[in-house]
């Protein structure tokens, strides 16, 4: 059987029935038409079998000619041929394809809607579902009952698609007819259209896509084909819509190829995002001691970058719109609210920030760690000689609590060989560490110390 179907108008044109079926007709029209058959006893052949003729009427015509048995085959198959090519002739005229860049009379025909028709809706601004038309609700709307068991009504200007070749569906169908819609769903496929249509310059609908990749516009085949298209951000775009149809066209080369690195690099950063994640939520999950250090976090840069929106995001702090939204966005990803102090915490969770981390200091961007430089200077210094004279076997006194280990100023005394004291004033100096004309900063907290250089040199003997 050879079926073709105009998928504009989606009606469906078939070709002649089965040659059984025809050789019933053609022989119960000889039984009953026995007066205009003729015998011959011989044929002209000489071959000495008889050769029958009959006078029929021709398929689309109203004269009647007389034809033997072989010629009249000859002559159905021949009718039938012109039929199926005058078909074609007609369904691509529905088609209506769009070529040379000009529209030949190609504009989208809204299809009426019907009780009984599987429609595709925007239930909101995110979801799209599938229903059956039911009734009408007033003059413009439609009761329907969707895949979800609910029956609600709708605007037309809801429906975004109409299945087409469908009476009557079936409403229990619907969860059944979506699974083998997915499960029928190659966006591969739309790269081959893509580059066939492109090079025609022909727009397309989803009941022509469906002809291409699927061969056929079954109800089935033309909504995946529906599906590919209006979903698609990479091949098609929207060239005309009318209510629920649409005309999609190619993108162009150059465009394909652009949007197709931004999906790429898309695809990167949701990947390392993840990565990310499984990461945190890894060192979460550890007990307190056993916590990833600090540093830890700031060796792979693409890591660092991700700590920081969160500490900046944490203390209000960011500095661009990106560093933000990747801070929302790690947040999101661990089911988090998008707020400061779900940030903070988090930080805590996997120990970057110690418990009872101080908000202040680091929104004054104050360091509690030294930083490289500093040590290895620190170090270089600790290797010179001093040149500075021991008093170190001197009693020192100072007036400090018991817990004092650094003493700012003392005093300690002794006694000349003439009888005199001496009086020492001991003051801490830590200009003998630092080069003239440099700067820096003393920090004075009452919950933390911080000491102004390393122990290693307020502790050099």
């Amino acid at each position: 059987m050879i079926s073709v179907r105009a998928v504009n108008t989606c009606s469906i044109f078939r070709s002649s029935p089965p040659v059984s079926s025809f050789r019933f007709r053609f022989n119960k029209h000889l039984r009953t038409n026995t007066s205009s058959l003729h015998y011959d006893r011989y044929s002209k052949s000489g071959s000495g079998f008889p050769t029958f003729r009959f006078d029929l009427p021709i398929l689309g015509h109203g004269d009647v000619r007389s034809y033997s048995l072989q010629s009249f085959v000859d002559t159905v198959f021949e009718e039938l041929t012109s039929n199926r090519k005058r078909k074609r002739q007609g369904i691509c005229s529905a088609i209506k394809l769009k070529t040379g860049g000009e529209v030949l009379d190609d504009k989208p025909v809204n299809q009426a809607v019907e009780k009984g028709l599987l429609v595709e809706f925007k239930k909101d601004s995110e979801r799209v579902l599938l229903a059956v038309v039911q009734r009408r609700d007033g003059k413009k709307n439609w009761m329907v009952y969707d895949q979800n068991g609910v029956t609600s009504s709708i605007k037309p200007q809801q429906i975004t698609y109409i299945v087409p070749g469908v009476d009557n569906f079936d409403q229990t169908q619907i969860s059944s007819f979506i699974q083998k819609a997915q499960q029928n769903l190659d966006t591969s496929l739309l790269e081959f259209a893509w580059i066939e249509l492109l090079e025609k310059n022909k727009s397309v609908t989803p009941e022509e896509l469906a002809e291409m990749i699927f061969g056929n516009v079954e109800p089935l085949e033309s909504y995946c084909a529906h599906l590919l298209l209006s979903k698609d951000d990479l091949y098609f775009t929207v060239q005309e819509t009318k209510g629920s149809r649409s005309l999609y066209g190619p993108r162009p080369t150059v465009q394909v190829e652009e949007l197709m690195r931004r999906k790429l690099a898309k695809e990167a950063a949701e990947k390392e995002l993840q990565e990310f994640v499984q990461l945190l939520k890894s060192a979460k999950a550890m007990p307190s001691n056993a916590k990833p250090p600090k540093t830890s976090w700031v060796v792979e840069e693409k890591i660092q970058c991700k700590i920081e929106s969160l500490e900046a995001y944490a203390i209000d702090a960011c500095k661009s719109n990106d560093e933000k939204r990747i801070a929302g966005m790690i947040l999101t990803a661990m089911g988090m609210g998008k707020t400061a102090s779900s940030a903070l915490n988090l930080l805590i969770d996997i120990g970057y920030f110690p418990v009872h981390v101080n908000l202040d200091m680091l929104k004054l961007n104050i360091h509690t760690d030294h930083p490289d430089e500093i040590i290895s200077a620190a170090e270089d210094l600790l290797s010179e000689p001093i040149n500075r004279k021991d008093l170190t076997h001197l009693k020192v006194y100072a007036i400090d609590v018991d817990e004092a280990d650094e003493l700012d100023d003392a005093l300690s005394a002794t006694r000349l060989q003439d009888g005199r004291i001496k009086v020492w004033i001991h003051v801490a100096d830590p200009t003998q560490y630092v080069q003239p004309g440099s700067k820096g900063l003393l920090f004075s907290c009452p919950l933390l110390l911080i000491p102004c250089f390393q122990r290693n040199l307020r502790w050099r003997e």
